[in-house]
């Protein structure tokens, strides 16, 4: 049999039941020498993890909040930010330094909608950031790493994550928005700041909001879901469904305002 010199077109031959032999055209493909990158574990030095609050919300890590409509993600979001900038803490938070917060918001005005709850809240303007659009995030996109650097942000909140992202989530290929998940929680690893995405869902156990802790279970740190009790009630629980780091935190009741809805 004749060799075939890898990477080259060749021949080979190979006998027939009848005795004789048979050319045929073959093609070789030179297989290209792989490295891979060994760390010694000696060498690694261990990183202690921070949460803003513990377990629900780790820093430097990826937190989904998801829920149906009228649960109260954006006033619970507003009372997160409240939280962070002017320590008016959230049952069970311990005492924490305030910080900025980088706050992405698609579906409702700033002046109208998200300012006043902010400040029905308590929190501090002067250290909350907003980003009123709805441009996609993309592997190619480097300004939110900027934006978080440039202005020390210690927490973004995306509100919600859906409208940023180029593919539907809750489509037949959630594959395609992995390469996103990757790329942020990259960004949250190397500037320790913690990434907090609203999603809206069908609520608690369905299918869409088991999504966030299945399909991109390596990404995601803690999922937690807001389950509004009834339509007449002021509040909401807060269900810790999903934590990497640590065991899930209990259920907390979360009071809503008199106007909340979303």
């Amino acid at each position: 049999m004749n060799t075939v010199p890898a990477g080259t077109y060749g021949t080979e031959q190979r006998p027939q039941k009848s005795g004789g032999f048979k050319r045929r055209e073959i093609m070789m493909f030179q297989l290209k020498e792989k490295s891979r990158e060994v760390t010694n574990m000696s060498e690694v030095k261990e990183q202690p993890l921070n949460r803003l609050w513990y377990p629900y919300i780790p820093s430097g890590k990826i937190t989904v909040i998801h829920g149906a409509p009228d649960s109260g993600k954006t006033m619970f979001a507003c009372q997160l930010m409240a939280a962070f900038t002017s320590q008016k803490n959230l049952e069970g938070m311990e005492e924490h330094p305030t910080g900025n917060v980088l706050y992405f918001s698609a579906d409702d005005d700033l002046s109208d909608m998200v300012g006043p709850r902010l400040i029905e809240s308590g929190a501090d303007l002067s250290r909350i950031l907003a980003v009123n659009d709805m441009l996609p995030f993309t592997l190619a996109d480097e300004s939110i790493e900027k934006l978080i650097e440039d202005f020390n942000i210690h927490v973004m909140i995306v509100d919600p994550i859906q409208e940023y992202l180029e593919y539907e989530v809750y489509g037949d290929e959630p594959e395609l928005i992995y390469p996103i998940l990757h790329k942020l929680e990259g960004i949250a690893k190397h500037t320790g700041c913690a990434m907090i995405l609203i999603a809206y869902s069908d609520g608690l156990g369905s299918e869409n909001g088991n999504i966030w802790k299945n399909e991109f279970a390596e990404k995601i740190s803690s999922v937690l879901c807001l389950e509004r009790a009834d339509m007449e009630t002021k509040e909401s629980c807060l269900i810790h469904e999903k934590c990497l780091l640590a065991p899930e935190g209990e259920k907390k009741t979360v009071a809503l305002f008199q106007n909340n809805k979303n």
